[in-house]
């Protein structure tokens, strides 16, 4: 199964799922089963090989087989709204002032940090390496014990989760601040200004670190020294982290115009053609309530009306939507090429899933043929 073990999918930030052979649904994928959890969904649903956890408002973190069933729910003293991450055999899950480790086969607590302030961020691991934020700064941890590597004292508040590459974290901060830091030391690299305050953690793609905020300013800015590549600016806010196509020349991101933006990731120019002028975008129903997530070619992003909505990524347009009735408050999760069988020909048959939990404490598994 492709891994989705974090916010917004992996330790860069992408939001897209990995690997050559993913396909996207390029038509309305079927519903393969839901399941009721006890309150809302207003975290992403994340996922190993062969479990999907997902934290409710109520206070539950529920771990479930690839059929839906249930295998365990923790139960913690605050509403579980931060997206979780997965690391080795073990789930972390961010309160307001305790970091949980959580053995996943069992759902037992392993073991737990806390803090004198709140964690801001979800946490953003790294093989064994964990990194989190708080309201002094961004720590780095061991995942087995959880005990402190560095500390990073930042002037702002870390907002989003980081975003890391081989040699550097990357972390936006509430005072309008992007920082660069030494993997291993947390020592700062370089700092770069934002024109507000970021909505979501930096992305990491090609070569540079993408950054949306609420003044209505995507930055693209270079890993190297912060240096700017380009600014794309509307009226509104964003809602959401930039989503990047490697290689693509892409860049999709949500605001709270109602509309989907894509630009290029050269200039940042409008990539739509209207009859007499470029649009900005692709208009949603309502306002997007989640990040735009790719598989394939297929970017997907939900709204506050209970669309669902599928963009043709290499040529963006719409695909196909569905209603809900409920509209979803988390970005869903992805995974694909999970093997259900193997045909009398001995082809291997192959399904895409999609996961998404919304405001009624519904999990929705969406599946398609690879």
């Amino acid at each position: 199964m492709t891994r989705w073990n974090q916010d917004r999918g992996d330790e860069r930030n992408t939001a897209v799922a990995e690997g050559d052979r993913i396909e996207g649904p390029q038509r309305r994928p079927t519903v393969d089963w839901t399941t009721e959890l006890r309150g809302p969904v207003r975290c992403a649903p994340v996922l190993d090989r062969d479990t999907i956890y997902v934290g409710t408002a109520d206070g539950d973190l529920t771990a479930l087989d690839l059929q839906g069933r249930r295998r365990w729910v923790f139960q913690t003293t605050e509403a579980t709204t931060v997206t979780p991450a997965v690391c080795g055999h073990r789930v972390l899950c961010s309160l307001t002032d305790t970091l949980l480790a959580i053995d996943s086969p069992t759902g037992d607590l392993e073991w737990q940090r806390e803090i004198q302030g709140l964690y801001t961020t979800p946490p953003t691991v790294d093989g064994d390496l964990v990194l989190i934020g708080d309201d002094s700064g961004l720590a780095a941890l061991r995942a087995d014990t959880g005990a402190e590597i560095w500390q990073a004292d930042l002037d702002g508040v870390p907002t989003g989760a980081p975003a890391v590459d081989d040699t550097r974290v990357y972390v936006t901060t509430r005072d309008e601040t992007v920082h660069a830091l030494e993997l291993g030391s947390g020592e700062s690299v370089w700092t770069a200004p934002t024109d507000g305050t970021p909505v979501a953690g930096p992305t990491r793609a090609d070569d540079r670190v993408y950054v949306a905020d609420d003044d209505g300013t995507v930055l693209a800015l270079g890993v190297d020294a912060g240096q700017t590549f380009f600014t794309y600016q509307i009226r509104d806010s964003f809602t959401g982290g930039p989503t990047v196509l490697e290689g693509g020349d892409t860049l999709f991101v949500p605001a709270d115009d109602g509309r989907v933006h894509v630009t290029d990731t050269t200039f940042g120019n409008r990539k739509l053609r209207g009859l007499l002028f470029s649009k900005p975008g692709l208009d949603l129903d309502g306002l997007p309530t989640t990040d735009v997530i790719v598989a394939g070619d297929i970017a997907l992003v939900a709204d506050d009306t209970g669309g669902l909505f599928a963009i043709d990524a290499t040529d963006p347009d719409f695909s196909w939507y569905i209603p809900h009735e409920s509209p979803a408050a988390a970005t869903p999760a992805v995974a694909a090429q999970i093997e259900t069988g193997v045909g009398t020909d001995g082809t291997v048959t192959e399904r895409g899933h999609l996961f998404l939990g919304d405001e009624s404490g519904t999990l929705t598994c969406y599946t398609w043929a690879q």
